[in-house]
């Protein structure tokens, strides 16, 4: 009973310190997201060049996208002529660096952390995509092309009129299933895991750092939803720089990510960004753990505490994620089917599609079906992978397959 009352207390420690920083974030993400609209990335990523690469690595720290939400979009501007290198250091920045993301961190690890977190993620997608266009071939080698939904961004004011919905669907719902889990996940390892855990079974520093590698690689976690986890690892003795790579790794490459990789820019690239993630990663982890111990920053990580703001704002921040969280759910879970049920007639259409995680990712296969003229009615559902819709032409179910697919999806 004790250990489940200290996990709950902990969980609750690791929710108060991050919300009212990530509804900043939130709010800041959503200002860039009507400031940038997808089509000015896609005008600037087209060549094998250094420019193109540096490009796709600034361009993704406004787009407030997860590690999920960032693949179909990431697809796309590979469809639509963006160099191999690009795309790849697109699929690493955008997640890895974000406001949200970066609050969170300074939240929990403070600023010594937050800030080396985005120069590595910055440098690792630097790294990685110069590697894969020097290495992995000429842009034009595995590229596929394939019916494109470029869709439309629409006006500034067309973007400011979907601010709260995309604040709800595209941001809360790409990560709120990740940041649970992961502040569970960080609750049990504080409170179940005893002080200096990892000191005593990990004493060789750059074995913890291999070790972080080979947990992070396959795991689906969000940058932001990861955070939690890596400062309860850190507080129960792993080192900072074992902690980076945890960071630099899980929300750049898992399952979906890596397919997307191998479907769209070839094999040869896959295994070029995999390994220039590994290796950059582990400098970058042994170098913060060298800077950190020189210069004494390492006390200031592992024992942040000072206040920035009150209480009663922290309090307040909480009491809001939750209500945002228990709306995003009721609605998702339980009302969009019921009017599903309700409103769905015989003449409706499934296609299977595997890769969906989130809002995000249901969101761009709504796009793409409805994209094809004659379709309506568009349904998603990422718990069934599935989506259904109606047609007035049955003869374009090939061109939506090909959107959907065009978006980074596979059909199942």
């Amino acid at each position: 009973m004790n250990m489940m009352i200290d996990t709950l207390k902990e969980i609750l420690f690791f929710y108060n310190e991050i919300s009212v920083y990530l509804l900043f974030g939130f709010l800041v993400a959503g200002l860039l997201h009507i400031l940038f609209p997808e089509s000015v990335v896609r005008r600037h990523l087209g060549k094998d060049s250094f420019g193109s690469v540096l490009k796709s690595t600034l361009f993704g720290i406004p787009l407030p996208l997860c590690s999920c939400g960032v693949v179909p979009v990431a697809a796309s501007l590979r469809n639509n002529g963006a160099s191999k290198g690009a795309t790849v250091s697109f699929l690493i920045s955008t997640p890895e660096v974000g406001v949200d993301s970066f609050l969170v961190t300074y939240s929990l690890l403070g600023w010594v952390f937050g800030l080396f977190r985005i120069a590595a993620s910055l440098l690792t997608a630097l790294i990685a995509g110069i590697a894969v266009n020097i290495l992995a071939g000429k842009n034009n080698s595995g590229s596929r092309e394939l019916p494109m939904n470029t869709g439309n961004s629409g006006s500034a004011m067309d973007r400011l009129k979907s601010f709260f919905p995309y604040l709800e669907y595209e941001l809360l719902g790409s990560i709120a299933n990740s940041l649970v889990v992961g502040i569970i996940i960080a609750g049990i390892i504080s409170a179940v895991i005893p002080e200096g855990f990892f000191e005593r079974y990990l004493d060789y520093p750059f074995l913890s750092l291999v070790a972080m590698l080979v947990v992070g690689i396959p795991m689906y976690v969000c940058a932001t939803a990861s955070t939690p986890i890596a400062a309860s690892l850190i507080m129960k003795g792993i080192s900072p720089g074992a902690a980076l790579v945890f960071l630099l790794t899980g929300p750049a490459t898992n399952a979906v990510t890596i397919s997307t990789v191998v479907r769209t820019l070839g094999k040869r690239s896959a295994v070029v960004y995999l390994s220039a993630i590994g290796i950059v990663s582990l400098a970058l982890g042994y170098s913060l753990n060298v800077v950190t111990a020189k210069y004494g920053y390492q006390k200031i990580i592992m024992m942040h505490q000072y206040e920035m703001i009150p209480d009663w704002l922290k309090i307040t921040g909480t009491a809001l994620l939750t209500i945002m969280l228990g709306w995003y759910y009721f609605k998702t879970k339980i009302m969009m089917k019921a009017d599903r049920n309700t409103t769905a007639s015989n003449n409706v259409i499934r296609i299977n599609v595997d890769g969906m995680t989130c809002m995000s990712c249901a969101g761009s296969v709504r796009k793409a079906v409805e994209g094809i003229e004659g379709t309506s009615d568009v349904f998603v559902d990422i718990g069934g992978r599935f989506v259904e819709f109606e047609t007035s032409n049955p003869s374009s179910i090939e061109k939506i397959k090909s959107a959907i697919i065009s978006e980074g999806f596979s059909l199942v």
